[in-house]
């Protein structure tokens, strides 16, 4: 092999940049030397911030002393405490924030120019933590499942007996209203004690739950008169039912303390009053949207519970049907949401959430519609679905600051032909209609700096040519500067499927 078939030093360089792992190289007063693009990255340090640092600034305190002493000890006693091992530490980025890291050191074997230099290799953890707390959770909930199904026969037995002579001592104490206020109390705990085991049996799957055909409209006007009385005298009820809503085939009992459970979470997020809005309609999911929800393409009803509360942060969105996840401290258990998106999934439907903190939150659930006869399927409503995915052509401009939605609506638009153009903010919009011709503006209402409907007025005076249409979460969202009420009469709602998109886009450039 000759010289020229070396690699030089930019191929080395180039190396250690394209691998996944951080590579750091220090000397042995702690000093950084070297720190390929991974390790950039990891830390948000650029190369020039960093190099000639001490190693230290990239650890929590007390590890940075403690650090210096392992290194001092090696280079004194060759006591391989840290060298040569892989470990877990903690990592401190350049905006602060603590995380998880697999830390491997190994000492380059010659030393160059009197100092002896080492190299660390490692990777951000944080995901795989994250994967590691789910499995603990799942195996949580496992052994939860496991341990109620075990002592659930002799505990509801005991209980049985607490309810029965419960039951005889109050008609036994009529005339003793104190005694009978104790045996009363009594009572209440049997009960309660009952309902936490059964609801331990139906989220862990010990418990078999029947299902029958259900029509969630019939529920709905059944439960109204007794969720007004749940509800705090300063909530309002709209509620809004289709009028030939199709049946579905689920747990009854199940799809009550659903409602329940979400109505009395939508009370406690509007502490000074407000609506809840309960909605239902019959919808066609096409192969797109079927993809995007996890559910099978075919005919849902579709059963929407919104409020106009205090709304969610992304962190407590993010977590909010997560199994003990609660807001509501000692009062919560965290076992609600989470069963109800067991229900919902074991039903083979889909629970999508949408919130904006400060404007409130809209729960939409998705339930397979029961066709009594499996041969008479709809295949007319089915063709028509994808009959509205056909190619087209135009310009679309889509405004929305939350991405993953952005996102969602390029692919739905793109795949039937139209040229899409996205944009985080209003102020993004303006400046790519001074540079692209677009035929038709898609944009959020609730954006920071610029809402939807000022963005709107901006268009309609600067760009008359150019069709707007605005989605939200929320029905009553109306900006400052609501000019057309055609705009916010025909504003889409959120989550809308990628059909009634389509068409809406349509017949507006039509």
């Amino acid at each position: 092999m000759t010289n020229d078939s070396l690699l030089g030093k930019n191929d080395l360089i180039a190396i250690l940049d394209g691998m996944v792992e951080g590579i750091i190289t220090i000397n042995d007063k702690g000093i950084i030397l070297s720190f390929n693009k991974s390790a950039a990255t990891i830390f948000g340090y650029t190369y020039k911030e960093i190099i000639g640092r001490n190693v230290s600034i990239l650890m929590p305190e007390p590890d940075k002393t403690r650090h210096d002493g392992y290194l001092k000890r090696y280079i004194t006693t060759e006591d391989a405490h840290i060298i040569g091992i892989g470990r877990d530490v903690t990592a401190i980025r350049k905006n602060g924030e603590l995380f998880p890291l697999r830390l491997s050191i190994s000492e380059y074997p010659a030393k160059v120019e009197g100092e002896r230099w080492f190299i660390g290799s490692f990777l951000d953890t944080t995901l795989q933590k994250q994967q590691e707390e789910q499995l603990n959770r799942s195996i949580k909930m496992e052994a939860i499942g496991k341990l109620t199904g075990g002592i659930s026969h002799d505990y509801n037995n005991m209980l049985g007996v607490i309810l029965g002579y419960s039951e005889l001592l109050l008609d036994e104490l009529k005339e003793d209203p104190r005694l009978f206020g104790y045996i009363e109390h009594i009572k209440h705990a049997a009960e309660r004690g009952a309902e936490l085991t059964s609801s331990l049996l139906t989220f862990s799957s010990v418990k078999t739950i029947s299902e029958e055909k259900v029509n969630i409209n019939e529920v709905l006007s059944t439960y109204s008169k007794m969720l007004e009385k749940t509800m705090a005298t300063n909530i309002q009820l709209d509620i809004n039912l289709h009028d030939n809503l199709w049946s579905t085939y689920i747990n009854k009992g199940c799809l009550e303390d659903a409602i329940l459970n979400m109505s009395i979470n939508a009370m406690h997020a509007m502490p000074e009053g407000g609506t809840l809005k309960y909605k239902t309609s019959n919808i066609q999911v096409s192969t797109l949207d079927s993809q995007v929800l996890n559910i099978v393409k075919g005919d849902y009803i579709k059963f929407q519970i919104s409020d106009t509360g205090i709304g969610m942060e992304k962190e407590v969105a993010s977590k909010i049907f997560d199994p003990f996840f609660t807001t509501k401290g000692d009062k919560g258990t965290g076992l609600g949401l989470s069963q109800v998106y067991r229900f919902i999934n074991n039903s083979n439907g889909a629970i999508r959430l949408y919130s904006e903190s400060g404007y409130g939150t809209s729960f939409t659930i998705y339930f397979p519609r029961h066709i009594e006869n499996k041969g008479n399927s709809n295949t007319k409503e089915e063709a028509s679905v994808e009959q509205e995915e056909q190619t087209v052509t135009g310009n679309i401009l889509v405004v929305d600051d939350e991405i993953a939605i952005g996102e969602l609506n390029d692919k739905i638009l793109s795949s039937v032909g139209y040229t899409v153009f996205c944009a985080a903010t209003g102020k993004q919009a303006l400046s790519i209609l001074e540079k692209e011709s677009i035929d038709l503006v898609l944009s959020d209402v609730i954006m920071p700096e610029m809402d939807g409907y000022e963005l709107a007025y901006r268009i309609k005076r600067e760009y008359p040519d150019v069709k707007v249409q605005l989605c939200s979460g929320f029905a009553e969202n109306r900006g400052n500067a609501v000019t057309d009420e055609t705009l916010h009469e025909n504003c889409l709602h959120k989550p809308f499927t990628s059909n009634q998109l389509l068409q809406r886009i349509n017949a507006l450039l039509q």
